[in-house]
């Protein structure tokens, strides 16, 4: 081969979705990480989402909706489910995937062809080998959190506590603990995108068969797509999570809704409600069409001014408040803790009455502050406010010519209406 050669290019192929009539699957070929199919296609083909619960899908296996798709992931538990396995931490989320990678100048199936080096999928480091189960564990750091799993390799090649980087190889594609000859791999939804790349860098080439060609491979630079997805935390999360429990949504089984920024399980079918109730996809990711439902919270260095200046009116926002008074601390009042009530309850409260005033007085001695917000809203958009601020302006325009119109022209401004 010349030196100069892009090297030799991956069969990657994979195991379908069953068939009609009769069910069957095939191999079929994968032409980038959009073409992959759920993990386990043939026992998952069944599996859905019923009340925020994946139904009918594989037994002792968890499914949640990534990229618009129901996926097959890992989450964290107490301990590991699988002898070996490194915990993983928090509220992580692994997406889990099968593909077949294939030397492409020797018969398909055989051993001759599967035999072949396994591309590291990410830099990291090693923080788990064993080879009796063909696994391999990368974290972010030493003794930091797992980005990858891989597993059912042979011959491994890396060393616990060896720095990897992206394209090296792991070991060779094995059939260790499983039936069949495959790679299966689980990757921190974090790194969805670099995951992606991964995947699409098999199929096109970019990661060839001799790893003399992959040396000096670098991953694609990462574009983020605004979208977050399970096991992920931010604050726009919080946002929208504000905003769905205002709007009544609740968690699995009509608990209420976490406001924490961190995107979990039990979060999901709560989120797919609202993704179809406003009209957007229903991705099941915290992605930007949902987001422009949840205005980023407004942060002050001070409080809004409250009282009146001796040269005008108070100072009043154009836009709705996002929070009711003292959004960066806690509330002065010294009222004594109670259980949340219901969230429907709270609701119907300041709902009862039709005068924006009254609701928002409602929702102060609920104590619920979305209703309290709105209802600030609410008023400043009232036409009764809207009349109130255009008497505002037309006095101080009058002042601003009482040099050159007698005192009583303000007067009788202000005594109008």
């Amino acid at each position: 081969m010349p030196p100069n050669s892009p090297g030799t290019k991956y069969r990657v192929i994979q195991l379908g979705a069953p068939g009609e009539p009769h069910g069957l699957q095939k191999n079929e070929p994968v032409s980038g990480f959009d073409s992959l199919v759920t993990h386990h296609p043939g026992a998952n083909r069944n599996a859905r989402m019923q009340d925020g619960v994946v139904i009918q899908g594989e037994s002792n296996r968890a499914h949640a909706y990534i990229g618009g798709r129901l996926e097959e992931i890992a989450a964290a538990a107490p301990t590991p489910w699988r002898a070996g396995d490194r915990g993983l931490s928090g509220d992580q989320v692994l997406l889990k995937k099968d593909f077949i990678l294939e030397h492409p100048d020797r018969p398909s199936r055989s051993p001759d062809a599967r035999f072949v080096d396994v591309p590291s999928p990410a830099s990291g480091y090693v923080g788990t080998r064993r080879d009796a189960q063909g696994l391999v564990e990368l974290l972010d750091r030493p003794g930091g959190d797992v980005v990858v799993r891989i597993r059912h390799l042979r011959d491994i090649s890396v060393a616990t506590g060896e720095s990897v980087r992206y394209g090296q190889t792991l070991g060779v594609q094995g059939a260790v603990g499983t039936g069949a000859v495959h790679v299966h791999m689980e990757v921190d939804t974090r790194y969805y995108l670099q995951f992606r790349n991964y995947v699409d860098d098999l199929a096109s080439g970019r990661l060839a068969v001799e790893s003399r060609h992959r040396q000096d491979i670098l991953p694609r630079p990462v574009t983020g797509d605004g979208s977050f997805r399970l096991g992920e935390s931010d604050e726009r999360i919080r946002d929208l999570q504000r905003v769905m429990a205002a709007e009544g949504y609740r968690s699995v089984g009509g608990a209420p809704l976490d406001q924490d920024g961190v995107y979990r399980p039990r979060m999901q079918g709560a989120l797919l409600d609202f993704q179809r109730d406003h009209g957007v996809p229903q991705t099941g990711d915290v992605d930007p069409a949902t987001l422009q439902f949840a205005p980023p919270g407004l942060r002050r260095s001070a409080d809004r001014r409250d009282h009146v200046e001796a040269t005008g009116f108070p100072a009043l926002e154009a836009a709705p408040p996002t929070a009711p008074g003292h959004p960066d601390h806690p509330d002065h009042r010294p009222l004594p803790a109670q259980p949340e009530p219901a969230r429907n309850q709270r609701r119907a409260g300041a709902a009862a009455f039709d005068d924006p005033q009254l609701r928002q007085l409602a929702a102060a001695l609920d104590g619920d502050s979305s209703a309290f917000s709105h209802a600030c809203a609410e008023l400043a958009r009232s036409p009764r406010m809207q009349a109130f601020l255009a008497r505002g302006q037309e006095a101080l325009q009058a002042q601003e010519r009482q040099h050159e119109s007698p005192p009583e022209a303000v007067s009788a401004t202000l005594a109008r209406g």
